[in-house]
């Protein structure tokens, strides 16, 4: 039969703790999400709200845009071109 040495132990501990550091905060996220607990709340940056003003400015010129450009009349249509005799 095989011995384990002192360095199969350190391997098995090596990677029971590898699992632990990966899987832990893993299976607390599962644990939480069937438990029907949420996450903590996390606090709005005042910047959000600036970008989302100018997202909305942005927003208003776009639509501006479109409907200028839709209420132009078409083009009126360029002369055929004319081939020399």
């Amino acid at each position: 039969m095989h011995e384990f040495s002192p360095l199969d132990l350190a391997g098995v501990a090596v990677i029971g703790l590898v699992f632990i550091k990966i899987l832990g905060p893993v299976a607390r996220a599962f644990a939480n999400r069937i438990e029907g607990k949420t996450p903590a709340p996390i606090a709005e940056d005042p910047a959000v709200d600036q970008l989302r003003d100018q997202v909305e400015e942005l927003h208003e010129r776009v639509d501006f845009l479109e409907r200028t450009l839709a209420s132009r009349p078409p083009p009126a249509e360029l002369p055929q071109p004319r081939t020399p005799v």
